[in-house]
């Protein structure tokens, strides 16, 4: 028989799990991720005439307009070697980086019905989110291969080295699954972040040698030093060396890449989940 006391001590229904039991929670609904994911992917374009026949000329269009402006009208292409794949590497991988960030802005206020609705661990938002860029992004990498392929380096077509593109690749995904965690939290508390990040990622996109090589500043160091900094540069630069050159990233570049995206998965994924009993609130 319970005392009035014990009667009296009311537990909350919900809370914020330990992180090892919360990843117990997204670990056993990984099949509905990944279902929804599927499901949400190339829906951008389904109420379009063209259809999803856009998904294959958003690429093409995006690298003819930067090609016509910094390629033939501002010269950025003088000293690099292949300028169209280089510029189309540029543009997808970087397209990946930049749809992450804003993928996760104001997620949390969009499916703030859901969230309200059913009890699960709202991480399972952004890693569905992450996935579906991913399978939006398989047929742009895709042209960008046979783009490579049709204009080699040389005498070369495919390099021994695509071998590691994979690796490079999962890695940029685990970073930019960090930053969707952290424009998720940060818009939750601040929705008119969402505005700011919009703004950073033009500046970053022109800041990462998307369209130019950073041997334009030779003559400046300290801009050498902080383009090799930037993580968005980084992933560039291998991606086109193991595509397009047939060259090896040095070790500093893998772990520069490796601790870029160990720190953003683990600082977002933190901060996202320090807020879990949160999100249901307006």
């Amino acid at each position: 028989m319970n005392s009035p006391k014990q009667a009296l001590h009311l537990k909350p229904v919900t809370g914020r799990p330990r992180i090892p039991q919360y990843l117990r929670l997204l670990w056993s609904r990984r099949y509905f991720i990944n279902a929804e994911s599927k499901a949400k992917a190339f829906q951008s374009s389904k109420n379009m005439l063209l259809g999803h026949a856009w998904v294959l000329l958003s690429p093409l269009l995006d690298a003819a307009v930067f090609g016509l402006i910094f390629g033939l009208l501002l010269h950025t292409s003088r000293g690099i070697d292949n300028f169209l794949p280089y510029l189309f590497v540029g543009i997808t991988f970087f397209g990946f980086t930049n749809r992450a960030l804003n993928g996760g802005a104001g997620l949390i206020r969009a499916n703030r019905n859901v969230i309200r609705a059913f009890a699960f661990p709202r991480a399972a938002l952004v890693i569905s989110q992450t996935l579906r860029e991913f399978y939006d992004s398989i047929p742009i990498i895709a042209i960008t291969l046979v783009v490579v392929v049709l204009f080699p380096q040389g005498t070369g077509t495919i390099y021994a080295t695509w071998i590691l593109f994979p690796i490079i690749y999962f890695l940029q995904i685990l970073f930019g699954m960090g930053l969707t965690f952290l424009s998720a939290y940060l818009t939750s508390i601040i929705p008119d972040i969402k505005t700011v990040i919009n703004y950073f990622t033009r500046f970053w996109f022109y800041t990462s040698g998307v369209f130019f090589s950073i041997d334009r500043f030779v003559e400046h160091p300290n801009v050498i030093t902080m383009m090799k900094l930037n993580p968005a540069y980084n992933i560039l630069e291998m991606t086109r060396n193991v595509l397009i050159y047939g060259v090896v990233p040095n070790p500093s570049s893998w772990f520069a890449l490796l601790a870029a995206a160990l720190i953003s998965l683990s600082s977002g994924f933190l901060l996202f989940w320090s807020r879990e009993v949160k999100y249901a609130r307006g």
